[in-house]
């Protein structure tokens, strides 16, 4: 009986996150039951994370090492302007399109080798470091633009990014499935991503057994930076503009993924499947507070909600036993002092 109970148990564990998307779902179609189900209601729910999806990809490496990249909407932004002031600049050619993509990704891949230096070398918390580099970047991004809009209807191969699709399955959707394959791979097929989990458990113990802990670092940041560029220039494309924050606030959808899929703030925990689990949820999220008609000023507020919850249960779960948590001793009657023999 009690091995039955245990298997239950571990059944129940291992099926939370699809029962839970399941059970928001099932809460959305009896709210919204004429629009939710739709076909073209999930399609634009996976075009939606497609973007902040692409972005989780990268940003959750940083998180692992115990670090965080908030600068992820801005560096977005930055990759999106990239490409469409080149294919601009280059008369709207095919060429000038590959040319602006290779720009943008070298761009986001830049600011996370700056991100990590700083935070390595300098010793500056990574939280800092990210929320200043991020009005930087909006601020570059903005003399790059002029704070102008501007828009770009061509080529070809430029509306194919973010409208094409393949089979019928939209690009974006294809370009997030293989974003999350090629991080999923890093984590858990290469050196590299033990190098990132064993940092993330313990620094120090990772660098006396010779874990490069400073390119491990740099090469973190460097795949959020990238990932965050690639997931702007997919907006850009959608669009068919560069706006200089176009991507702001998507980093809320990205930690809120990263948390909500179980990866601990404290680096060293977490897994990919988790965070597209949470990406999934946050779509969810995002749609049905939009069927519903909720004003978007509220969004911030249900977002930031579910992030404090997921912290909250993360830490509680991660010192459960360790000690860290205090319980009321119970009370016991004071010992008789001793007495002096006369």
């Amino acid at each position: 009986m009690l091995k039955d109970s245990a298997q239950a148990r571990l059944w129940l564990k291992r099926l939370q996150k699809p029962l839970i998307l399941l059970a928001v779902m099932g809460v959305l179609t009896a709210l919204q039951p004429a629009i939710f189900p739709t076909a073209g209601n999930f399609s634009n729910i996976l075009l939606a994370i497609s973007i902040y999806g692409v972005m989780t990809c990268g940003a959750i490496f940083p998180v692992l090492l115990g670090g965080i990249d908030l600068s992820v909407g801005a560096v977005a932004a930055m990759g999106g302007a990239c490409v469409v002031l080149t294919t601009v600049h280059s008369g709207g050619t095919h060429g000038g399109v590959a040319l602006g993509c290779l720009a943008g990704l070298l761009a986001g891949a830049g600011i996370g080798l700056l991100h990590g230096l700083i935070i390595k070398k300098f010793a500056v918390p990574a939280f800092l470091v990210t929320l200043a580099s991020l009005n930087i970047i909006y601020g570059l991004t903005q003399l790059l633009t002029g704070n102008l809009v501007i828009s770009l209807l061509g080529p070809a191969s430029f509306n194919f990014i973010g409208s094409g699709k393949v089979s019928g399955v939209p690009f974006p959707i294809i370009l997030l499935a293989a974003a999350a394959v090629l991080a999923w791979f890093a984590l858990n097929r290469t050196v590299f991503g033990r190098r990132v989990y064993a940092v993330g458990g313990n620094p120090a113990a990772a660098a006396l057994s010779g874990v490069p802990v400073l390119r491990t670092t740099l090469l973190a940041y460097m795949a959020s930076g990238t990932a965050a560029a690639a997931a702007g220039i997919i907006l850009a494309s959608m669009n068919q503009q560069a706006i200089a924050k176009a991507a702001q606030g998507y980093e809320a959808d990205v930690l809120t993924a990263i948390v909500v899929g179980g990866t601990s703030l404290m680096g060293g925990e977490g897994t990919l499947q988790g965070c597209i689990y949470g990406a999934l949820l946050v779509g969810l999220l995002n749609n049905g507070l939009r069927l519903e008609g909720v004003s978007a000023i509220y969004h911030g507020l249900v977002k930031g909600l579910v992030i404090v919850l997921a912290v909250a249960y993360d830490w509680k779960t991660r010192n459960r036993g360790s000690g860290l948590q205090f319980r009321k001793a119970a009370r016991r009657p004071a010992a008789p002092s001793p007495t002096v023999a006369g």
